[in-house]
């Protein structure tokens, strides 16, 4: 036996301690995973709240594409605004003062008088245009009551 505490011969492997183990996860990465589960479900809630509120929206720019009247437009106009606005304020409203409506609730488009002046002629590229605009881009009553 060689009892010099230098010499080679005492040498020996280094023993690893085992690996840390993935699971269970420690307080820390317990936490990370809850609030990594909760940032997740809040923002799909989100998107499928903002997807359910914007439903009459896809619905309207869909009929629109069947309108081959003036009437038709205006209809789908009416139907998407009464969706979307207090029934009171929308369902009485006719010519000059439905126009005005449209025109008020998005800055975007501007309607004409004359667009609706022909209900049985086949609506104008202006007219189309607007509409799709309109059923896209309105304030809805909500969004004016959230903002106030």
């Amino acid at each position: 036996m060689n009892t010099d505490p230098a010499s080679l011969k005492n040498l020996q492997d280094i023993v690893l301690p085992d690996p840390v183990p993935l699971w269970p996860p420690g307080t820390g990465g317990l936490l990370i995973l809850a609030v990594l589960f909760l940032c997740v479900a809040v923002i799909g809630l989100q998107y499928y709240l903002r997807k359910r509120a914007s439903r009459y929206r896809r619905a309207g720019i869909a009929l629109l594409g069947d309108a081959v009247t003036v009437q038709d437009v205006s209809i789908v106009l009416k139907r998407v605004s009464l969706a979307a606005f207090p029934r009171e304020q929308v369902a009485s409203l006719y010519g000059a003062a439905w126009v005005d409506f449209l025109n008020a609730t998005c800055s975007r488009t501007t309607f004409k008088q004359q667009f609706f002046d022909n209900p049985a002629a086949s609506p104008p590229a202006d007219m189309l245009h607007s509409a799709q605009i309109w059923i896209a881009c309105h304030s809805s009553a909500a969004a004016e009551k959230d903002r106030h």
